[in-house]
C-alpha cells in the first residue's frame, strides 16, 4: 500500500515546514491530487490518520482536492495554528483557546 508511504512524506514536509515558524504547529495540510496519480484518496485518509492518531494538542487535519486530466500529487497549502508556553485544557477540548492560523503556500510536492 504506498498510500502510507504517501501519507508519511506528507505528514514529515508539515513538519519540516511548520519547523520554520516557532511557535506554531501543523494544524491542516490540503494536498491536490491528480485523477492519473494512482491514488485511492480513501486509503490515503486512513493512513494519514493512523499516522497522527493521538498527536497532542489535536491532530494535523487533511484537505485533500482533485485535478483532473492530471497525474501530479502535490502539497497545495499549509495552515499552521500558533500556540503558547501552557498547553492547560482547562474546558476540556481539543482546540486552544484564541489559537490564531497561519497559511503557508508551501507548493512541496510529496
Amino acid at each position: 500500500m504506498h498510500e502510507m508511504g504517501i501519507a508519511a512524506s506528507i505528514l514529515e514536509a508539515a513538519e519540516k515546514e511548520s519547523r520554520l515558524y516557532p511557535g506554531h504547529r501543523a494544524a491542516k495540510v490540503g494536498v491536490v491530487i491528480g485523477e492519473y496519480a494512482g491514488v485511492d484518496t480513501e486509503s490515503l485518509r486512513f493512513c494519514f490518520e493512523v499516522l497522527t492518531k493521538g498527536q497532542q494538542p489535536a491532530p494535523v487535519e487533511l484537505d485533500i482536492a482533485w485535478s483532473t486530466g492530471s497525474d501530479e500529487l502535490k502539497i497545495a497549502f499549509l495552515e499552521m495554528e500558533e500556540f503558547g508556553g501552557d498547553q492547560g485544557d482547562e474546558q476540556g477540548g481539543d482546540r486552544e483557546e484564541g489559537a490564531e492560523r497561519e497559511r503557508s503556500n508551501c507548493g512541496a510536492v510529496a
